[in-house]
């Protein structure tokens, strides 16, 4: 071959490849839906029991995160009427004790254990942590949805703790990338059931989750701990490009510094709530 038709070969495979690409973005956004979220311009996070009072101020909300075991459908389909979303919690890697319903139905093997068998149990928020690679333990949360999330008709499902998959296995690559594969396995579930979801931290798990996703929540989103954190800043940019690539929400909390704090998020398109004394007041 001579060198013209070497080069004219050279340059139609460059051409084809980045048509391929192109179209396999196009393709991406064309199959998932319009994100939801992006109509969202402020949210409010309530954990507590709601009296009727709370109930009837929640409508006025673009978006609310709530305890989803506390509200009957009624109550959703109340908070629902002026357009409000409703994400339920769901725990996805601890498993809380108080939720004694939940907790029983779970089986030894969806417990993670520690280096010496034991299960590892979290003290500070009396809970235990799961194991995503277990089969039963995805089928339960599956019901758990099922039950708190569709049968209510929220919106879609805030998925928290995901976080834990980057903490507790940092050291131990082989094990996170078990435990993000299981998670993916449980997010294309929820995507073939046509359930929106936002992922309560976890960054490097994020880069895998992030097809799945319609949301990504940043707690602990102090603007002086982040402007002096080269880590923090680092994810901070890579964070707002996943969000570009796969047009995710970003919401952000912060319990100090409301002003700098907020102006920083949005400055970097995400939607910030200030929560001083945390989830449990209204």
């Amino acid at each position: 071959m001579n060198p013209l038709n070497r080069k004219f070969v050279l340059l139609a495979g460059c051409a084809t490849l980045i048509l391929f690409i192109i179209l396999g973005s196009s393709l991406f956004l064309i199959n998932k839906q319009r994100n939801q979220l992006f109509e969202i311009s402020s949210y409010k996070i309530y954990y507590d029991e709601p009296s009727r009072a709370v109930v009837k101020e929640m409508s006025r909300y673009p978006l609310v995160i709530i305890e989803p075991v506390y509200y009957t459908k009624k109550q959703i389909a109340e908070i629902q009427e002026n357009g409000t979303l409703v994400y339920g919690y769901i725990n996805s890697m601890e498993s809380d004790k108080w939720n004694e319903e939940l907790f029983r139905q779970f089986e030894d093997q969806d417990f993670y254990r520690g280096d010496h068998g034991e299960r590892v149990y979290i003290k500070k928020w009396d809970a235990y942590l799961m194991n995503m690679t277990s089969d039963h333990y995805r089928s339960t949360l599956l019901e758990e949805i099922k039950n708190q999330i569709i049968d209510k008709q929220l919106d879609g499902v805030f998925l928290d703790t995901v976080g834990d998959i980057d903490d507790y296995f940092i050291d131990d690559p082989k094990e996170m990338g078990r435990q993000q594969t299981g998670l993916i396995q449980l997010l294309k579930e929820l995507e073939s059931r046509q359930i929106s979801v936002i992922q309560n931290w976890g960054m490097r798990t994020l880069q895998k989750t992030a097809p799945y996703i319609d949301g990504f929540m940043w707690e602990d989103f102090q603007y002086s701990e982040i402007m002096m954190d080269d880590w923090s800043r680092k994810w901070m940019k890579k964070t707002r490009r996943l969000a570009e690539d796969y047009e995710i929400e970003i919401f952000t909390v912060s319990e100090k510094e409301k002003r700098k704090s907020e102006q920083l998020s949005e400055d970097q398109g995400f939607i910030h709530y200030y929560a001083p004394r945390g989830y449990e007041e209204w």
